[in-house]
């Protein structure tokens, strides 16, 4: 099956916090994967497609923390429970926030391919 992806994604359990603009209140949970082009992560409510929200990622790995406004692209109902799955795209990000983010994933990359490696 041929990747479709522009970016590569890496799973990672990182602590988001969000805000939907304009304003209501902050929330806060766990990404399961990130990559240059977005991040997915679980919310707690409906959230409209095409949304924009204020987020702030912190990796603690690296002790770098990254703030960038990101657009719902997807939303979807997860079967047990009362969370939704979401998928957002960059769509303002400092130059700074995207080195810290591009560095991150490739050493992260880098780690987990000398990891698989070892375990050969």
């Amino acid at each position: 099956m041929e990747e479709r992806r522009k970016y590569v994604r890496v799973n990672e359990k990182a602590q988001i916090s969000y805000v939907v603009i304009p304003v209501v209140r902050s929330k806060q949970d766990i990404t399961s994967d990130i990559s240059q082009g977005g991040i997915r992560f679980f919310v707690h409510s409906f959230i409209p497609n095409g949304s924009h929200l204020r987020v702030r990622i912190t990796f603690s790995r690296a002790n770098i923390t990254i703030e960038a406004t990101v657009m719902l692209a997807w939303i979807a109902k997860v079967s047990n429970g009362d969370k939704y799955e979401v998928g957002v795209k960059f769509i303002d990000i400092s130059p700074k926030a995207a080195d810290h983010l591009t560095n991150y994933i490739r050493t992260f990359v880098k780690t987990k391919a000398n990891l698989d490696y070892s375990s050969a």
